[in-house]
This record gives structure tokens, C-alpha cells and sequence, in this order.
């Protein structure tokens, strides 16, 4: 077997000192640099994904005050377990071999940070691939998922729970007769045919897993809508119904509002404490209709939909979001055109036991420069009790891009997601991409 070495001749650390000697400072690099002298990788792949997306992981779990010891522990995982799943590295000038993942990182790959005035969580998010998903042998790419999670599992069997990822994976994506009956047209209808995502929450008390089923190859299929493939899955995965009662609202929107919903996501753990999220997209991006789904059509009342839609407002309008109308997810268009930027996304999050909708918006951040998206989030930050976040955002941003003139640029910063709670205050994600 041929292995790629990870240490790269170009990258020193004058931090790292002899075998000897004992290390009094450490910047903020170090678990990078040193980790990319002790792992060896498998191909060249792989050695590509580590040296990519390891050293802007390990400066945001640095930003994000987690100790040494976590920093060392979620870069060895990603490098051990994430790495070794992605398959074949590429970027935009050689991926037109390659399977596509839905993602927009890179490749099957895109990093998030959580910010709430406790603190930001790292978070990672990827499509579990390999090569035999480009070279025909699993065409929709649905054995990987298994892989990984098995390998967590036996890593750290307190971080996922897979009762529901077996329970919910035949209802939601392909099964092995669904996927024969696809014809070489059927699949050259989908720019992308991912089945499942997966998510790691990188905590300062442990790792959270999350997965993202994606039905629309199944609903091409079963000739039944993604929403009710969605829908159905939550009611059978429960007795209790109160959950039946909170999808018929959902339901009832999709309908009325004329949006399609796109994937459901759970965490992997007790079924009794998961949470379900129904997604749904709008191509119709307008201010008016992102305050409709948040109230899901009105239904939704009370004091923190009331707050949240103010503060959701105040964002919307100090981020400058571009309005107007945009291409289907998976069609193309030209880069630049106002039709390819992203679309309005949204879920709805239900629990077994809670009788109530929680909203969550995905503003599409592409379109606008990323300086002018640093100065409104500082603002809100140091507005909303966040002082911490508003004196480190801006230079951290510049950190993630160090090769990148953040003044013109438009697609670094793809997303904020927002929901909030009166106990929690505002609760954002951005979206990283490459």
C-alpha cells in the first residue's frame, strides 16, 4: 500500500519546539501543524482534504476558545473519519468526471459557525462519498453514509445514535429496487442526486450528529411529493400526535404557500429527544415572503415569533439581502446572473412531546460583499449583547480567507441562518464556501 505523507516542506511553525522542551505559547495553528507531521494518508485525495479545509477548521476551533485538548481531538477526528469518507478531491476546473454533492464548501465539504451570546460552535457538514460514485458503481452514492456512521460509532458510541438513520433511510432515500428502475434519462435530470448529508456539531462537551435525508431522486420514482415522503417519515417514526398534528401544518403551508420541500433532518440520538426539521426552499426571495414563513402563514403566535420577527427584519434590511427571483435548486444558470444566486431556505423544527413549530431562516448571503455582510453582523453582534463576537468577527473573517480580497468578493459567506428564543436570544449560523 502506497501512503502520502501529510507534512507539507512549505509550512514551518517556530512555535514547535525540541522533543525536549516544553511549549509555553502556542499559535493558533499548532494542533494543524503538528498533526500534518504525524498522519499519514492513504492517497493523495485525502492529503489534499487535510492540507484544504484543516487549517481554517483549526483557526475556527481556536476563535472559538475550545481547549487544546478538544482542538487536537476534532482535528484527529476529521482527519481519521471525515478525510478518509470524501472521495475524490475537486475543484471547479476538474470536477466534470466527478459526482456532484449538494453542498456548496468544497467538494462534499463545507464548514458553518454557530453564534449565540454564550459563544460560536464549529461545525462541519459533508456528503460521505468515495470513487465508486463516480465511476457508476453506486450512481446515486448511497453506501458511504453506512460506512461513516458505522466507523463514529465505533469511535465514540455516545455520539450517535443510529436507530432513526436505519429507521428513517429506506423511507426517505433510494432503495436497491427504486434505483433500478432509473433510466440513464431519469438520472440526467438531476444535477446532483445526493441521498444523505451528514452534520457534526463540534460542542465544548462533545460532538452532536446530525443526518439530512434528500428525497427528490425517490420522489422521481414513487411519484409521490418530497413533502409528503417528509411528512410521512415523522408520522410513522412516532406514536405521538402531536407530531402527526404539527406535519399537517407544514403540510397545509407547502401547500398554500406553493413552496416545495427539499430534505428532513434529525439528530442521531434517543428517538425520544431528536429533533426533526422539515426544509423547504423559495425561489422568490422577497422580505414579504420570508415574514410568511416564519409565522407559517400566521399560525405561528406568541412572544418569540413576535421578537424574532423584528430582529429577523433588522437583519434582512442591514445585510442588504438581494431580493428578487431565482432558478430552481439544480438547474443552472449563469454565474453572476441574479438567477444564480441562492434561494430563500427555511425549516421547521418538532420534537416528540412539544406541541409547537420552531422556525429557522437560511438568508442567501451570495450576491453581497462580504465586508458589507462583516459590518451589518458586527453591528447586530454588538447591538444584541454579542460584544465578544462584534470585536473578533471582521478579523477572523480575514483570517478564513487570507488569499482573498474580501472586499469584492460575493460567495465566501453563503448563508445566515437565524431563529431565536426568548431564553437563548438570537441564535445565527454562517455558511462557508471556498
Amino acid at each position: 500500500m502506497t501512503f502520502t505523507s501529510s507534512a507539507r516542506k512549505d509550512i514551518t511553525n517556530p512555535e514547535v519546539k525540541s522533543s525536549t522542551a516544553s511549549r509555553t505559547v502556542e499559535s493558533w495553528d499548532a494542533p494543524y501543524q503538528a498533526l500534518s507531521k504525524a498522519i499519514l494518508f492513504q492517497n493523495t485525495d485525502q492529503h489534499r482534504y487535510w492540507h484544504r479545509v484543516a487549517p481554517m477548521f483549526c483557526r475556527m476551533l481556536s476563535d472559538g476558545k475550545y481547549n487544546i485538548d478538544l482542538q487536537y481531538r476534532y482535528l484527529c477526528l476529521y482527519s481519521q473519519l471525515v478525510v478518509p469518507s470524501l472521495g475524490p478531491f475537486t475543484t471547479s476546473g476538474n470536477d466534470s468526471d466527478f459526482y456532484k454533492c449538494t453542498l456548496g464548501g468544497y467538494g462534499p465539504v463545507e464548514l458553518s459557525q454557530n453564534f449565540q451570546a454564550s459563544g460560536s460552535t464549529v461545525r462541519i457538514a459533508f456528503e460521505p462519498t468515495s470513487h465508486a460514485a463516480s465511476m457508476g458503481a453506486d450512481i446515486c452514492n448511497r453506501q458511504a453514509v453506512h460506512v461513516f456512521l458505522s466507523n463514529l460509532k465505533l469511535l465514540d458510541a455516545s455520539a450517535v445514535n443510529l436507530y432513526l438513520h436505519h429507521s428513517l433511510n429506506n423511507q426517505l432515500t433510494l432503495t436497491d429496487a427504486e434505483e433500478e428502475q432509473l433510466t440513464p434519462e431519469d438520472l440526467a435530470k438531476f444535477e446532483v442526486r445526493t441521498q444523505n448529508l451528514i452534520a457534526l456539531d463540534f460542542t465544548k462537551s462533545g460532538i452532536i450528529a446530525k443526518e439530512y435525508f434528500l428525497p427528490i431522486v425517490k420522489s422521481l420514482v414513487t411519484g409521490q411529493s418530497v413533502a409528503r415522503i417528509c411528512l410521512d417519515a415523522v408520522r410513522n417514526s412516532t406514536s405521538d400526535p402531536s407530531l402527526s398534528n404539527l406535519c399537517q401544518l407544514i403540510e397545509d403551508h407547502i401547500e398554500q404557500s406553493e413552496t416545495p420541500a427539499a430534505f428532513l433532518a434529525c439528530d442521531l440520538v434517543d428517538p425520544s429527544a431528536t429533533r426533526y426539521k422539515v426544509y423547504i426552499h423559495d425561489s422568490d426571495v422577497v422580505l414579504s415572503r420570508a415574514e410568511n414563513h416564519w409565522t407559517l402563514g400566521g399560525k405561528l403566535q406568541g412572544d418569540d415569533i413576535a421578537r424574532g420577527l423584528e430582529i429577523f427584519r433588522e437583519l434582512w434590511m442591514g445585510l442588504g439581502i438581494i431580493e428578487g427571483r431565482r432558478n430552481p435548486p439544480g438547474t443552472s444558470a449563469k454565474h453572476g446572473d441574479p438567477s444564480s444566486l441562492l434561494p430563500l431556505m427555511y425549516n421547521y423544527e418538532m420534537k416528540p412531546g412539544d406541541h409547537s413549530l420552531k422556525p429557522q431562516l437560511y438568508m442567501p448571503l451570495t450576491g453581497i460583499p462580504e465586508m458589507q455582510v462583516a459590518s451589518a453582523l458586527t453591528a447586530f453582534f454588538d447591538k444584541h449583547g454579542m460584544q465578544d463576537q462584534a470585536r473578533t468577527f471582521t478579523e477572523n473573517l480575514k483570517s478564513y480567507y487570507t488569499d482573498c480580497d474580501l472586499s469584492n468578493a460575493t460567495r465566501k459567506q453563503a448563508w445566515l441562518s437565524f431563529s431565536y428564543t426568548a431564553q437563548k436570544g438570537p441564535y445565527l449560523s454562517i455558511y462557508y464556501h471556498w
